[in-house]
């Protein structure tokens, strides 16, 4: 499971609260591995006590206490030692509602597919706008987190963000190209339909 070494190489960059590292992890690892906040949780307590994780309470005047989660040097080699062992196969196993129910499509009337397809469009559209704001937010977010004990710039990061972002938005320009032509081909379909009864 990659959700741990998700949370311990967001750590690696700076230590954090629960809250913040979940902030972080939605504009960013989100469009590769989704969890929620809860899940996070979870994986932190794990984590500290495998002693991958160590953490430590700050206490503030004006507010409630917060809980600071740093990554450990054996959390540092367990992490590095995930990061070098690529997976045997690359395809992630396949689990597409909207897919499953188009394989039985005939049995569906064109006119609502119709409809779904748009919907699906439509949502595409929404994620490519999110990631592209997603992109531009993490940087500042990352910046404003004071990235790295050392100081180090994040620059050398942002070319491999960059990488998943790009993989992102332009999978999804051939979703809603894919999209865009089943409409195109269902409506050919229809039309077909309504010239022979004429």
């Amino acid at each position: 499971m990659s959700l741990p070494f998700a949370v311990l190489g967001i750590l690696t960059y700076s230590p954090m609260t629960g809250y913040n590292l979940g902030k972080i992890f939605n504009k960013s690892v989100n469009y590769s591995w989704t969890a929620s906040l809860s899940q996070i949780y979870r994986e932190l307590s794990t984590l500290e006590k495998k002693g991958y994780v160590s953490s430590n309470i700050q206490q503030q005047d004006d507010r409630p206490d917060k809980k600071i989660y740093c990554i450990t040097e054996d959390g540092k080699r367990a992490f590095d030692a995930w990061l070098t062992n690529f997976p045997e196969i690359f395809l992630s196993p396949k689990r597409d509602e909207f897919a499953l129910r188009l394989f039985f499509g005939s049995k569906i009337g064109e006119a609502e597919l119709i409809k779904q397809f748009k919907r699906f469009i439509e949502e595409r559209e929404k994620f490519q706008h999110t990631m592209q704001e997603g992109k531009k937010a993490l940087t500042e977010m990352l910046e404003t987190v004071k990235i790295n004990e050392t100081g180090l710039s994040i620059k050398k990061d942002e070319l491999f963000w960059h990488f998943i972002a790009k993989r992102a938005i332009m999978t999804n320009q051939i979703f809603i190209q894919w999209a865009e032509e089943c409409i195109k081909e269902l409506e050919e379909l229809m039309l077909q339909r309504r010239e022979s009864r004429e």
